[in-house]
């Protein structure tokens, strides 16, 4: 009899303890690390086959992301479909967890040519290269075909900050251009950013657009033709070894208007220098140092594609916990898809970004658990997409399940579950919209209040930098907040994998960010 009324009086005591804990606490209590193992342990397995945009993994893992917004009772957000009550044997206007859209996916083009036209007293004659072995013409949309002289712009690139500038008195309105691969050394804007090749690309592309080129070649003067090689099938390479990491379709959101962007060709160093054949020089020779000097090749190019392209139905997954304001939203995202299989492998993405899906499914759960209605409404979005653009996102922002000037902030979370470095375990970026101070004040404090083992360096910027989608959010006036420990060697790689996660880093940036998001959900900033 002692024994059970002991067991009794347990009960009601642990059971009034659970009830007297504050909303934070009872949140705090959902970011556990069988929690976070359990999602991730699913979403970073084989069966999800690396979550490419648009394929049967990222579809298996959206479906497995609204069952578990569901089951932690968020609402859906997204499309509204007519859907049939087999109670009332009708259909009826209801709410999904799926924003549903098109890409347009724009293949290898089924046939390409690329040839230099001689004219000379009324005789043609044509020097014709090799698709795969010369040249390779990046995927585009629609068809082409140029013909038109080339101008050689060194790199083609300026900086307004130094004064560079390839294009100085060289017009290249209507015609082709050839230019290196890269910037002159220590001209980069993107010094020690891992995706500064990329961004130097494009930031070379969108110039040479607003300039009016017809066309661009691009060559590399150290390529030593590994890149246009082929792996055989006996040699089992992984795409590291091979050099492709990643699928060769291109993906865009379809416009209304055909873009006027310049169809671009990577060439070998032997057909660029047939291109610069009249005048005498060749890659290596034009370049001065650290210089180089535009100058008129008399070349004749002339390119022709045919294009391959279809329309992909994609998903972004959209829930809502909704507070007492209806008008003040917050939006908490991150990317579920991946780069999928490449040669035979799976990356599988555990932290790219398994990781940051996992977070927004606990922060669901978490701030759900609180018991009463935030002030704020706040949205969990999972984004398709990252990879192949901030496509998702910025989909989204163009076309909201929400009054876009309803949201206030937008919290990201891409890769948040691996150490910077071994020497440096507790290291975190933060960046955040440098207008409001209020987010670097909160995390200070509640990292100081709840004993949160981390070292942030605050990154404020009135345009906050980095490559994930947080940008789309950036781009349309939106503050942000995102907290990021660092990359390791095994980004973009099968080596991605379940086992690579430090749960410690992982869990730490959840619960940080948890507790910064309560706040902003709460109070006025």
């Amino acid at each position: 009899m002692k024994f059970i009324a002991h067991s009794l009086f347990l009960t009601l005591f642990l059971s009034c303890n659970l009830y007297s804990q504050e909303p934070v606490d009872k949140g705090l209590n959902m970011i556990t690390r069988d929690a976070l193992q359990a999602q991730l342990g699913f979403l970073a397995s084989d069966w999800t086959e690396g979550r490419e945009t648009g394929e049967r993994g990222a579809f298996l893992a959206a479906d497995y992301i609204a069952s578990m917004l569901k089951l932690y009772g968020v609402k859906p957000a997204g499309d509204i479909v007519n859907a049939y009550n087999p109670a009332s044997r009708s259909y009826e206007r209801k709410r999904t967890y799926f924003q549903s859209f098109a890409l347009q996916q724009n293949l290898p083009y089924s046939s390409q040519s690329l040839e230099i036209v001689n004219k000379n007293q009324g005789k043609v004659h044509k020097l014709s290269f090799e698709p795969g072995t010369d040249f390779n013409i990046a995927p585009s949309y629609p068809g082409i075909e140029i013909e038109s002289e080339v101008v050689f712009v060194g790199y083609g690139y300026r900086n307004e900050d130094t004064g560079y500038d390839d294009f100085k008195n060289t017009d290249i309105e209507g015609k082709i251009i050839l230019r290196l691969t890269g910037v002159p050394e220590g001209l980069s804007v993107y010094e020690n950013d891992r995706y500064a090749a990329y961004r130097i690309s494009r930031d070379k592309d969108r110039i040479a657009t607003e300039l009016g080129a017809a066309a661009i070649l691009e060559a590399d003067p150290r390529d030593n033709g590994m890149r246009w090689t082929t792996p055989k099938p006996f040699m089992n390479m992984s795409p590291s070894e091979s050099g492709r990491h990643s699928s060769r379709k291109r993906y865009s959101i379809p416009d209304s208007e055909v873009s006027d962007a310049p169809v671009k060709a990577y060439i070998s160093k032997r057909t660029a220098n047939a291109v610069l054949s009249r005048t005498g020089k060749t890659l290596e020779n034009l370049l001065r140092g650290n210089r180089t000097e535009s100058l008129n090749t008399g070349a004749i190019v002339k390119i022709k594609a045919a294009s391959q392209s279809e329309l992909v139905h994609v998903r972004n997954v959209i829930g809502m916990i909704e507070g007492k304001k209806r008008d003040e939203i917050i939006v908490i995202g991150a990317h579920y898809d991946h780069v999928g299989m490449v040669d035979g492998y799976i990356n599988n993405g555990a932290d790219d970004n398994g990781s940051g899906t996992v977070g927004v499914m606990t922060m669901a759960r978490a701030i759900q658990a609180c018991g009463p209605k935030p002030e704020k409404t706040i949205i969990f979005a999972l984004w398709t997409g990252e990879e192949k653009g901030l496509l998702g996102s910025r989909y989204f922002v163009d076309n909201p399940t929400v009054p876009l000037e309803h949201i206030v902030m937008n919290l990201n979370f891409d890769m948040i579950s691996r150490y910077v470095a071994d020497d440096k375990p507790d290291d975190v970026t933060v960046t955040y919209t440098k207008s409001y101070p209020y987010f670097q004040e909160i995390t200070e404090r509640y990292i100081e209040d709840y004993n949160i083992e981390l070292k942030p360096d605050y990154v404020s910027s009135p345009n906050p930098p980095g490559g994930s989608d947080h940008r789309s959010f950036v781009a349309k006036g939106i503050p942000i907040l995102r907290f990021k420990p660092g990359h390791r060697e095994e980004y973009h790689t099968p080596a991605d994998e379940y086992e690579t996660i430090d749960w410690d880093i992982m869990e730490k940036i959840i619960k940080i960010s948890f507790l910064d998001i309560w706040d902003l959900a709460n109070n006025e900033w």
